[in-house]
């Protein structure tokens, strides 16, 4: 009879570990890309932008794609498009007034560089939930042109801009823009 309830201990002693080591590993997970799930019109700018790069480093890694370090060039880059955004009520890669992507880019000193270059650009906004940073990398990851930008593994870099409100109407909204980048 020992000898019967000794593999099902074990089985059993095994099964705990492994349900303990998911848990952990979950909350680990969740607290990596800690504000997540508010709505980053409640989030500082800093806090929301911490989490939509966690977030798109977490897709990336899971693709495969080495991480992107946030640039301070390519973030001044898409906090400009996303103020001109809400300044101008206008949804767009370029508003009025304002030049291309790579004129922006150019602007903030990330370019010209002598070599190699390339860049993307991803915009979004939401309201209430739907402003949250998992909302926001999640729709993006759900359309093909803004989920290749996120697991494009020729970009290194990234900026994320992030500010209160909406291009297209009031209320407690968040309106993003991430500028990806490579220089070789």
């Amino acid at each position: 009879m020992t000898t019967r309830r000794a593999p099902i201990l074990l089985a059993a002693a095994l099964a705990a570990c492994a349900l303990i080591a998911l848990l952990g590993s979950t909350a680990t997970a969740s607290a990596a890309c800690k504000s997540a799930d508010q709505p980053a019109h409640k989030l500082t700018s800093k806090k929301a932008r911490k989490a939509t790069l966690c977030l798109i480093n977490k897709q990336r890694a899971g693709h495969g794609a080495p991480k992107l370090k946030a640039k301070f060039s390519l973030r001044k880059a898409a906090k400009r498009h996303t103020r001109r955004m809400l300044k101008k009520s206008c949804y767009a890669h370029t508003c009025p007034g304002e030049a291309d992507l790579v004129g922006r880019i150019n602007a903030t000193g990330y370019l010209p560089c002598g070599c190699a270059w390339g860049v993307g650009e991803n915009i979004a906004y939401g309201f209430e939930r739907r402003s949250s940073p998992r909302a926001i990398v999640k729709a993006w990851m759900k359309s093909p042109p803004h989920r290749e930008n996120i697991l494009n593994r020729s970009f290194e870099h990234i900026g994320v801009g992030i500010r209160r409100g909406s291009p297209v109407g009031s209320g407690p909204a968040a309106t993003y823009t991430t500028t990806f980048g490579y220089r070789r």
